[in-house]
């Protein structure tokens, strides 16, 4: 066999490094060309601090939709999960913070409270408007979960319409001194609604948002 008749020589990967060229550039590339630039600047053109200034700004622009493009990208994927866990609590009973009451089809739903320490309770009942149209007086309480226990009657004993209430507790040691309370929502969740990204229960004719939710009952 002849040298002439020889297959030519190749080198498969100097036409794979040719034939794959990057057609972007990267925040790596950008700073590694930036550097460079400053090193080795042209002597007949120097590098005004001006056009420093606009490279620079070009460089953290797009360094930071970046990083916002990565956070939406986070936000999202996780706004999907809580959608998702949310639409499996139907049907539960929760422990949520708040203090709003609800009577929906003359059914009265249920709150609760927790003193910090022992004392005397009131609790006092506002319609939608704040009015005031129930006290109770709830006697001497410890430190373990009460609940409201209202029945949806006004002080006269007149039964109260459908609509949204609220309720406060004011408690005071066996020396007078106001007595932190803390407040709780309970009801079984009958349905979630989505609103801007945010999951809401629908729980006993309210609406309680899911990064109020303390607890699962059962």
């Amino acid at each position: 066999m002849s040298v002439s008749s020889l297959p030519p020589i190749t080198n498969s990967n100097s036409t794979t490094a040719i034939t794959q060229r990057k057609t972007t550039l990267t925040q790596d590339d950008f700073m590694n060309l930036f550097v460079k630039q400053l090193k080795f600047p042209n002597p007949l053109q120097p590098l005004d601090n001006n056009q420093m200034a606009t490279q620079m700004d070009q460089f953290n622009t797009a360094s930071a939709l970046t990083t916002m493009n990565t956070r939406l990208n986070q936000m999202t994927s996780q706004t999907s999960l809580s959608n998702l866990q949310a639409s499996t609590l139907i049907g539960k009973k929760i422990q949520a913070k708040g203090n709003n009451l609800a009577i929906q089809n003359g059914m009265v739903s249920n709150g609760a409270y927790q003193l910090s320490q022992a004392g005397n309770v009131t609790i006092q009942i506002s319609d939608s408007s704040g009015n005031l149209v129930r006290q109770i007086n709830a006697g001497y309480q410890g430190t373990s979960m009460q609940n409201i226990g209202w029945d949806g009657k006004n002080q006269q004993g007149t039964t109260l319409p459908d609509g949204t209430y609220t309720f406060k507790v004011l408690a005071a040691d066996q020396k007078g001194q106001a007595v932190t309370v803390t407040t709780y929502q309970l009801g079984k969740v009958d349905g979630v609604s989505f609103e801007n990204g945010t999951a809401y229960f629908q729980v006993g004719g309210n609406k309680i948002n899911f990064r109020n939710i303390l607890s699962i009952l059962n």
